[in-house]
């Protein structure tokens, strides 16, 4: 009986010291690239929720103002920021996706030097991630009160009309526009200018319903965003003297003289382009007696030219 519980206790250690063999001396290059891959996957995710810090550099920065307050000086608008939080977090902030605010609401118009701490500047940051420093630590603002004032608007050209062509009046409507900024910036406006209007090669009249009025100075804003803007643009004017020139009445009755010299003022191809026989005056007489004389012209002259002088200025009704 005893022989027979020895042998299975021999049995049964035999079956225990292969399963140890089994377990630590076969395929164990397997096991280890197994314990290798699990000891490297630990300390990837350790490391990643460790603690660590970032840099980053000119994070835009925005100034939040109490109302009727503005900044009359040109400040830092980029700041360098040092964050604190995991390494995985850290990872994917940059300083193109972040803005810092730095809250100004509490400081009244004067010369002021606001410090910058994770106290007044705020930044949307995933969650355990925090600001540790903020460079430069400080600023120089000089607030101003904000104003407003009405100042003419005047269009602004560039290029100019083809060689014959002039550019005559310039209507803008409405005439004047108001402004809004810090008070100095607003009392050193004189004047509202438009975007430039481009006038090169134009022969004919120029309308534009919306031109854009552009004022240098950022810190100044136009409360009328825009104006409308009609540029007259015609043939340069030519004056030309004819003679012998047949004087009538309405009714082609005779009058004396039967010819006059007369100087005429219009577009330079329409004068150029008039014959003497082309050119008649035609006298008719007033409510006070006095003879009045008018041209008569080819229909594409007529209303395009004016009379200047004629000689003689005086005529007579032959009865």
């Amino acid at each position: 009986m005893a022989t027979g519980q020895t042998t299975k206790d021999f049995e049964r250690g035999g079956v225990t010291r292969r399963w140890l063999r089994a377990l630590f001396l076969e395929d164990w290059t397997l096991k280890a690239l197994a314990l290798l891959i699990t000891l490297g996957l630990w300390y990837a995710v350790t490391t990643q929720r460790a603690p660590a810090t970032k840099r980053l550099h000119e994070v835009p920065l925005e100034f939040l103002l109490t109302d009727g307050v503005a900044i009359g000086n040109d400040p830092v608008d980029k700041v360098d920021v040092l964050l604190a939080g995991s390494q995985d977090k850290l990872a994917v902030l940059t300083a193109r996706d972040l803005v810092a605010q730095l809250d100004l609401t509490g400081l009244l118009p004067g010369d002021r030097n606001p410090r910058l701490t994770e106290k007044n500047v705020s930044m949307e940051l995933p969650e355990g991630v925090s600001i540790r420093e903020i460079t430069p630590r400080s600023l120089t603002l000089h607030l101003e009160p904000v104003t407003e004032r009405e100042v003419p608007v005047e269009a602004r050209f560039e290029g100019e009309p083809p060689p014959g062509f002039v550019r005559g009046a310039v209507t803008v409507a409405p005439e004047r526009t108001r402004v809004r900024g810090p008070q100095s910036h607003v009392n050193a406006v004189e004047r509202a200018y438009t975007e430039t209007i481009s006038l090169a090669l134009r022969r004919e009249p120029l309308a534009l319903p919306q031109v854009a009025i552009d004022i240098p100075d950022h810190k100044v804003v136009p409360l009328d965003a825009t104006v409308s803007v009609r540029v007259e643009i015609g043939e340069e004017q030519s004056e030309q003297r004819f003679t012998n020139v047949a004087v009538k009445t309405e009714a082609n009755g005779p009058v004396s003289p039967a010819t006059a010299t007369v100087t005429l003022r219009g577009p330079r191809s329409v004068v150029q382009g008039l014959r003497p026989e082309d050119v008649r005056l035609v006298v008719t007489p007033g409510e006070d007696g006095r003879i009045a004389a008018h041209l008569a012209l080819p229909p594409n002259a007529q209303g395009r030219v004016e009379l200047v002088n004629t000689s003689p200025s005086e005529f007579t009704l032959n009865r």
